[in-house]
């Protein structure tokens, strides 16, 4: 009888291991597969988000600056680099701010022509579930223009764009954008003593963003 009983025992373990193992998510599910891309921080905490680009200021319309004289425009298309750093929510959004310094084509007036642009940032992203995001970024600030390191004329200037943001590894990620620029230049006497007339120029910015997230 004890032996028996025993014996019942020993099967009524087995059954309900088994069934343990059989009901429980499959291992290889809880793992990550070889080559799997890496999973994404969290969205519901929030990030420090700070990085580099290279940035390309292609323009569009100089504005009056160079309609209202006979000289060379002073002010052409141009490259250079920008900072930011600001904070991705817990939600769609992130807010920072930028510095960006290009080196633009002044038709030989200036030595060095720099335009210089502060600016506040905000970006809403599309969560698509996938490592690839949509943005869409909007901000404004001020810029300055000028020879070398001097700011002659600026103003205010607002932006609109959009991008896609790419999840490298957990904390590192690559964007692209793309956006209209308007810069407001207040009326100066250039290099060439010609008097330039203040108004709005129009710009399309081109960013190569790469970031890090760091948690708060």
């Amino acid at each position: 009888m004890f032996r028996q009983r025993e014996r019942w025992n020993v099967a009524a373990f087995v059954i309900g291991t088994m069934s343990l193992f059989w009901g429980s998510p499959a291992l290889a599910d809880q793992e990550p597969r070889p080559g799997a891309a890496p999973a994404p921080p969290p969205t519901n905490v929030p990030y420090w988000q700070y990085g580099v680009s290279l940035v390309s200021e292609g323009v569009i319309d100089s504005g009056a600056i160079c309609a209202s004289t006979r000289q060379p425009c002073i002010f052409g298309s141009g490259a250079g680099v920008a900072v930011r750093l600001g904070v991705r929510t817990a939600g769609p959004w992130y807010f920072g701010g930028a510095y960006e310094l290009s080196k633009q084509d002044p038709n030989n007036l200036y030595r060095l022509a720099i335009l210089q642009q502060i600016r506040a940032e905000a970006r809403y992203y599309l969560d698509t579930g996938r490592d690839v995001q949509p943005v869409a970024h909007a901000g404004g600030g001020i810029a300055g223009y000028g020879n070398e390191w001097t700011v002659d004329t600026g103003g205010p200037m607002a932006f609109l764009g959009a991008g896609l943001e790419v999840q490298i590894s957990r904390r590192l990620v690559f964007g692209a954008a793309v956006s209209y620029r308007a810069i407001y230049f207040n009326g100066f006497t250039d290099s060439s003593r010609a008097s330039r007339d203040g108004g709005f120029a129009s710009l399309i910015g081109l960013d190569l963003v790469l970031e890090n997230r760091d948690p708060l």
